[in-house]
């Protein structure tokens, strides 16, 4: 059966008819008294799945966190929605690795069958998108992407009139084209427009390279992860035109715009739970790689040592991927603090990772970077914060803290889990970009950040 999809659809003053549509296939079961999503399933297939190995399997290892006891992680109904190979991502190298890494690949098989009702693998291959014909297979090399970075630019502030939308023609918009992601339930990574093509990261870790007129497929890329980070396209300096990104396993890349092939990746953090969840900002020939992780994750385990992560930036060559300089959020190593009831190492400070693009001012010479709560006790002045670094050297300019003593991992979700920091949150981070106005007069440039208290 087909996993459900998540549509990406891209409006403009169309000219042209919808060149690739999908349409839904009626499926009439016989039996009127199924009253849920595991019952039409399971009645489909004719699986009995309790006798399945993945029960006891699925019972044992994730039910507790997944029938609704932890608020922020999916419900079971949800994970059976996901397609073969995105569950085996997760498990394997993604969100779950620490979670799982006790259990065989036969034992994460077992699991991965029965949440899709005894699908194998993914039978998606019929929704590619079709391969461009010779007559669109070239791309534009005239029509250059701006070198202002995606979104506009990193201070992430544009004017109406930068939209080209207004009340007089929004109403002319029509639907061109539309692609689908072949086993996804989700879609993080925002496209970028250059060369006369569409370039955009999914869930299964491909970059694909879509044709803007018709939404063929120009190429793809395999990453190695899922690809949460928007697409940045530079001109490149030295005439060959680039794309950047970054996945979940904290690996950024730089491909040839025009043919995909890998000019570098690099690992930007060995820690084992680090990811690349905001999007790299370009500047001057150097590529700056926020860094966060999901260290929060694992620390639900009460024998788990929470916690080890600091978040930072990281300064790239964009030509070549060779590091220039790291700042950190948190200066020092986390340390031994104390020891949990359960006889588990407790480190910190920790944590204070940086989910966001940055904000480069080279005005002022500085990158702008929020960041998100402490993991462990005891919590600092890094976490839930606005940093200034140096462009030059990345050394701290300074920093403001917006909301102190906030230490949290997914353990304070669970009741009486000795891994939760005494402070117990609230988990009030910094998840968006820092925006920069200038502005006229006395009162200058402002800094303008929305934390997810609510507060601006």
């Amino acid at each position: 059966m087909h996993r459900r999809l998540i549509i990406i659809l891209l409006v403009g003053f169309a000219q042209l008819p919808v060149t690739h549509s999908f349409s839904a296939q009626d499926h009439v079961l016989g039996s009127s008294n199924l009253t849920s999503v595991d019952e039409f399933q399971a009645a489909a297939t004719g699986l009995n799945r309790d006798d399945m190995p993945g029960a006891a399997l699925f019972k044992s290892n994730c039910l507790y966190c997944h029938n609704g006891s932890v608020r922020k992680a999916p419900h079971q109904q949800w994970l059976e929605l996901m397609s073969p190979r995105n569950l085996h991502q997760a498990l394997d190298e993604g969100v779950m690795a620490a979670q799982t890494k006790h259990l065989s690949q036969d034992q994460k098989q077992h699991i991965v069958s029965y949440l899709t009702f005894g699908v194998e693998q993914d039978d998606l291959s019929s929704l590619d998108a079709p391969r461009c014909s010779k007559s669109q297979i070239d791309f534009h090399t005239a029509s250059l992407p701006p070198e202002n970075n995606w979104g506009h630019d990193t201070s992430r502030y544009a004017d109406a009139a930068s939209a080209g939308l207004s009340a007089d023609n929004i109403d002319k918009l029509r639907l061109k084209w539309a692609y689908a992601y072949p086993g996804a339930n989700r879609a993080r990574s925002q496209p970028a427009v250059g060369w006369g093509s569409v370039f955009v990261g999914s869930q299964d870790g491909t970059i694909l390279a879509l044709d803007l007129d018709t939404g063929c497929e120009r190429w793809r890329f395999q990453a190695s992860a899922e690809v949460r980070t928007g697409i940045v396209l530079s001109n490149g300096a030295d005439g060959q035109p680039k794309v950047f990104f970054g996945d979940i396993l904290a690996k950024a890349y730089a491909l040839d715009a025009l043919t995909g092939q890998v000019i570098w990746r690099s690992r930007i953090d060995d820690h084992p739970s680090a990811t690349l969840t905001g999007t790299p900002a370009l500047s001057n020939g150097t590529l700056y790689v926020p860094v966060s992780s999901l260290e929060v994750i694992p620390a639900a385990d009460p024998s788990y040592p929470c916690c080890t992560f600091r978040g930072k930036v990281v300064a790239l060559n964009a030509q070549r991927g060779t590091e220039v300089w790291t700042a950190w959020a948190i200066d020092a190593a986390p340390t031994l603090q104390q020891t949990t009831e359960a006889g588990t190492a407790v480190y910190g400070p920790s944590g204070a990772p940086v989910w966001s693009s940055p904000l480069v001012d080279e005005k002022r010479g500085l990158i702008y970077v929020g960041t998100g709560e402490n993991y462990s006790s005891p919590a600092n002045t890094s976490s839930d914060a606005i940093h200034a670094f140096s462009l030059k050297d990345g050394r701290r300019k300074w920093s403001r803290q917006t909301l102190g003593k906030d230490a949290w991992n997914v353990a304070c979700m669970m009741e009486g889990n000795p891994n939760c920091p005494d402070e117990h949150g609230p988990d009030m981070d910094f998840g968006a970009s820092v925006i920069l106005i200038e502005s006229e007069g006395d009162a200058g440039a402002v800094l303008v950040a929305g934390q997810k208290s609510g507060m601006v």
